[in-house]
């Protein structure tokens, strides 16, 4: 009997000290690892973009001027020949950016993991796997809060975006990862190869990893380097050297304010102005640049509209909110112009065109894209050097590119601004 009574009362003392251990550590592993799914919205840009969820779920069609706000992991976003759409995922509280994801036509993405730890204590980063198996993405990680683990994953190999912007193309037989920012680390069958900015790594089958490799450069110099100055862009300027220049219809009224800000860890810069007869507020910048060369040449912009007040672009179409306007000669030493603009408000009438008239603009003619109002949009221009050549106006030399607002009160950010030229 008093063996017994020994042998439970040290089986108590230990199942008492078992769980004065194992609770507190089981309690502990449960605030280190527990999760969320990360906020994790989409977009589409151009077309609409199809959602595929589980088994058993509808699928989702998603067309433009809407966000759908609840894509989940496992989810796989499909954009045909006419579609191009965007991934936006967020911290939960406060809503700030971690990564977003420029989805191209025919690309497929699977959203393998996108978690979030649920207590603060944590020290575990955000997480988000993505698998493309066929198409062209573009990623950028912004900084946040807390770290994260970004990884693209394809059926060749995979990337780990450490910072930056990281551009990945997947075909049938090799991916191709392209660092337009900061430095990614790309990993094949059995080598990883570090890249900064301007390089590309290819993998094939085989799995191996050739790189670095050269990749198109951009031909613009940083936007935020410094304060900038105001200048006339018709007057003599320094070329390769950013400056703001304002015009205002009416003398007396106000001129725009350009402002350098950040949102979510995005440099971004600020185009705004109040007032009641047409104005335009940006920033230019000369460029003398030779591009008979290039056989590939793309604008790329990330670009928010906050507010307008004139529909569309205005009864002549030269009053966007943000209008991009990229000067050149063309082989023959004339003066051209390739123009671009993008609105949120309003209905295309023949009171407010969808373009420049001809009246006012030269060709070639460009229909102004319309965007969500109060949300970031991702533009790419394709190949300029092929569009141009194909209206009969191949370049010859870049002289200047002017980003700005126009109207009479706007508000409009823009960053990711790059020119990539390939020769």
């Amino acid at each position: 009997m008093q063996r017994l009574a020994w042998a439970i009362l040290l089986a108590a003392f230990a199942a008492c000290a078992g769980l004065a251990v194992l609770v507190p550590w089981q309690t502990l592993i449960y605030l280190r690892t527990a999760h969320v799914g990360t906020a994790t919205r989409a977009a589409a840009l151009v077309g609409t973009l199809l959602l595929r969820r589980g088994a058993g779920e509808e699928p989702v069609a998603i067309t433009p001027g809407k966000v759908y706000p609840r894509v989940v992991e496992g989810d796989l976003v499909i954009a045909d020949s006419q579609s191009q759409g965007l991934l936006i995922f967020s911290e939960p509280a406060p809503a700030r950016d971690l990564a977003t994801v420029q989805i191209y036509p025919n690309t497929q993405v699977e959203i393998r993991r996108a978690r979030y730890p649920r207590f603060a204590i944590s020290p575990e980063p955000a997480r988000i796997f993505l698998y493309v198996s066929i198409g062209r993405v573009r990623v950028t990680r912004w900084e946040g809060s807390r770290a994260l683990h970004l990884v693209v994953q394809t059926p060749h190999g995979q990337a780990e975006v450490l910072s930056g912007t990281l551009a990945v193309e997947v075909q049938n037989e090799r991916t191709d990862f392209t660092v337009r920012g900061g430095i990614s680390r790309v990993q094949g069958r059995e080598s990883i190869q570090e890249l900064g900015r301007d390089q590309r790594a290819r993998i094939g089958l085989d799995g191996r990893v050739e790189g670095p490799l050269g990749a198109g450069r951009n031909l613009l110099p940083d936007l935020f380097q410094g304060p900038l100055p105001e200048r006339d862009p018709e007057g003599p300027v320094p070329p390769n050297q950013w400056a703001i220049f304002h015009f205002v219809k009416q003398p007396g009224e106000p001129a725009g304010r350009v402002a350098q800000t950040a949102e979510a860890g995005r440099r971004a810069l600020t185009l705004a102005r109040t007032g009641f007869d047409h104005a335009q507020t940006g920033v230019f910048l000369i460029l003398n640049q030779d591009v008979r060369d290039f056989r590939s040449l793309q604008l790329h912009l990330s670009l928010k509209i906050l507010a307008q007040d004139v529909a569309v672009c205005g009864v002549v179409g030269t009053e966007c909110p943000l209008m991009i306007r990229l000067e050149y000669k063309d082989v023959n030493g004339n003066d051209r112009q390739w123009l671009q603009g993008f609105y949120a408000i309003g209905e295309v009438t023949p009171q407010t065109p969808d373009r420049c008239l001809p009246q006012v603009c030269p060709p070639p003619y460009n229909s102004h894209v319309r965007v969500p109002l109060g949300e970031w949009y991702t533009f790419d221009s394709g190949n300029l050097m092929e569009t141009l050549r194909a209206a009969g106006a191949p370049p010859a030399a870049l002289t200047r590119l002017r980003i700005y607002a126009s109207g009479h009160s706007y508000a409009v950010m823009f960053s990711e601004l790059e020119l990539i030229g390939e020769e």
